[in-house]
């Protein structure tokens, strides 16, 4: 629930709350060491962040988060294909 836009029932009430929330996140994971690599995952619900004075947040976000290199932004799906592959053991 952390990195949800359900936040916007509670204690957020704008685009740029939520974005600055996302934002924060993104910035210290991708700033922890590369040999570790984190996964962020963004909950968001059409009903909330598909509102129009919030959907610029979601428009933030994305531009913010694919501005940075060696971002990958998928699907669930995507990331336990990822996982179920054979991996090389070094």
């Amino acid at each position: 629930m952390t990195n949800n836009d359900g936040k916007l029932f509670g204690w957020l009430g704008t685009a740029d709350d939520l974005f600055a929330l996302f934002r924060d996140a993104i910035d210290i994971l991708y700033g922890e060491d590369a040999q570790h690599p984190k996964m962020m995952s963004v909950g968001m619900h059409n009903k909330l962040i598909g509102h129009p004075a919030r959907a610029i947040a979601l428009k933030k976000i994305l531009d913010y988060v694919m501005a940075k290199p060696g971002v990958w932004i998928t699907r669930r799906i995507d990331i336990a294909e990822h996982w179920v592959k054979p991996t090389p053991i070094l």
